[in-house]
């Protein structure tokens, strides 16, 4: 699956390593995964990162920076929700150009005591500037939330409390600090790598392995591999005569972030070629594997029927689908492709393959 989402009854620190470690994060008292990312109705690889804080070093500007810094109290301890940091995360919310969650509480979650936060505070005399929230594990944290006031912008806050956060870990024995993902070709995520590109690691979906940022290749990107092979597949089997085999953009590719939606096990991919309906309650479709790299061939059967406003012709949004069979797979788009056109020789479109 490239999206999941689990709710814990309870989570010890041990744990929370695990999560992290796999490539989940925290949002309320959940934790999710994903590999992919929607902004603008744009689509985007999600590439889950962590920095080694036992070779994470400071540097020249981060030093003038944290001395600059030097002016204000920092403070850090175990975080307890208060009308004072809620009023700041608000007067935060309302200066910049994106849109964070509703309110802190929201972000916090409905258990908060779930996980083990620790807040950092700045405080400019008795006046309460900025804050920080971060996950303690054992040898693992992550960095939830940051803001600050919108009058202090100019001393680079946001950078500042998440500098502290990795000090204070460094300082506790923690190894692993993981600030969230980067999606590359969306900037606002990128102030992640400029704290330390040179420690900072990425997961790898396809081996599952953790590697050095270094190794982040355009070439590698699953979403640029899974849609490649797909135009590649959509275009031999037009030239054949398929002309009705369109790739789709699936809207529903992350649902089962929502909890309500988990358990059916339904289609984590972005992009599929629709094939045709091989009954009332059934589509055939073409999807790229990217962990496995082989393309299959899946029927699937309708969930849920949605009704949303007319899309555009590039989308397929009518139904949850929920993969039922692989009917083959293979690795290599000519051989994929004559392999369906032989399979359709056989049981033509108006048969059931089920």
């Amino acid at each position: 699956m490239y999206a999941e989402v689990v709710q814990p009854e309870s989570i010890s620190p041990s744990d929370l390593d695990s999560y992290l470690e796999r490539g989940y994060f925290r949002v309320g008292s959940k934790l999710f995964t994903t590999s992919f990312l929607c902004f603008e109705d744009s689509l985007f690889d999600a590439f889950w990162l962590r920095i080694d804080l036992d070779e994470f070093i400071l540097s020249r500007s981060q030093k003038e920076l944290m001395k600059r810094a030097g002016r204000f109290t920092i403070k850090i301890a175990p975080f307890l929700y208060s009308y004072e940091a809620e009023d700041l995360f608000q007067l935060y919310r309302s200066s910049v150009n994106f849109s964070p969650a509703r309110t802190l509480e929201h972000i916090l979650g409905e258990d908060p005591g779930l996980f083990n936060t620790y807040g950092v505070s700045i405080y400019d005399g008795k006046k309460f500037i900025a804050c920080g929230l971060f996950d303690l594990g054992s040898t693992s944290a992550e960095g939830i939330v940051s803001f600050y006031h919108p009058e202090y912008k100019k001393f680079s806050l946001g950078k500042v409390l998440m500098l502290a956060k990795m000090r204070y870990c460094q300082e506790n024995g923690i190894r692993w600090y993981y600030p969230g993902y980067v999606a590359p070709g969306y900037a606002k995520f990128d102030y992640k790598l400029e704290v330390g590109k040179e420690f900072s690691y990425f997961l790898d979906l396809k081996s599952k392995q953790w590697k050095h940022i270094s190794d982040l290749e355009l070439k590698e990107q699953p979403l640029s591999r899974m849609l490649s092979g797909l135009i590649q597949v959509e275009g031999l089997l037009q030239s054949m005569g398929y002309k009705e085999f369109q790739l789709k953009k699936y809207r529903f590719y992350d649902i089962t972030l929502d909890t309500s939606y988990s358990e059916y096990g339904l289609l984590t991919y972005p992009f599929f070629i629709h094939c045709f309906s091989n009954s009332p309650m059934e589509e055939v479709i073409i999807v790229f594997d990217a962990i496995r790299s082989k393309f299959q061939l899946l029927l699937c059967s309708k969930v849920f029927q949605i009704t949303l406003p007319e899309e555009k012709q590039e989308y397929y949004s009518t139904f949850l689908l929920k993969p039922q069979y692989l009917i083959f797979e293979d690795e290599q788009e000519l051989n994929f492709t004559f392999a369906l056109n032989e399979l359709l020789g056989k049981t033509s479109n108006t048969e059931n393959l089920s």
